[in-house]
């Protein structure tokens, strides 16, 4: 039987994985997806969900996580924060101020950033932010005013404007949550109490 031999072909788009495969002009089209992740220097192998949980292979290393015996949100040796984007955009076609928002969680949060788009009242868009010493916690259940606008009157963010700048008012919002907890925790939902904008 003749010996049959194929050249490796690998492309990226630049951003989440590289394609390996044989090339098109070969009888033989075979190609698999590879999710990898940089951290620093180093490059993930191969990731994989399995019956015993997360794990990645690095080098000949291989990693656990997120699993019930390893600490959460730590990746080869880096303790990260859990970031969780929230939009909000209920009667997107409606003008609304927000009031006040409510993190049902068995963790603390903070909001890091809160992002409404520009609009022709409001050209610069707006900005705030909620820290975690603003939540408390009422009947289980994290509560928080919104602070104001930090672009209130100008197209860059001045934190003095989140206590006397104006009401937070649009007909959507993007916010960020980042909780520093390292064991298991559930995010069961984030209310956002608003009221129409007369």
């Amino acid at each position: 039987m003749a010996e049959v031999s194929y050249t490796m072909v690998s492309a990226s788009d630049g951003e989440h994985y590289v394609k390996f495969g044989l090339e098109a002009s070969e009888s033989c089209d075979v190609a698999i997806r590879m999710y990898i992740t940089k951290k620093g220097q180093r490059l993930a192998d191969w990731m994989q969900s399995l019956g015993i949980g997360w794990i990645s292979f690095m080098g000949d290393e291989v990693w656990g996580h997120n699993s019930d015996n390893v600490v959460r949100c730590n990746f080869y040796g880096e303790q990260k924060d859990m970031v969780v984007g929230v939009v909000f955009n209920e009667m997107p076609n409606e003008l609304k101020v927000l009031d006040a928002v409510e993190i049902h969680s068995d963790e603390d949060w903070e909001i890091e950033s809160i992002d409404i788009p520009a609009t022709l009242n409001y050209p610069n868009g707006m900005y705030s932010k909620i820290p975690e010493g603003r939540f408390k916690r009422r009947e289980g259940v994290l509560y928080a005013e919104f602070l104001r606008n930090m672009k209130t009157g100008q197209s860059t963010i001045n934190p003095l404007q989140a206590l006397k700048g104006e009401p937070l008012r649009g007909d959507s919002a993007y916010m960020v949550l980042r909780s520093s907890a390292t064991g298991a925790m559930s995010l069961f939902k984030v209310d956002i109490k608003a009221t129409l904008s007369r």
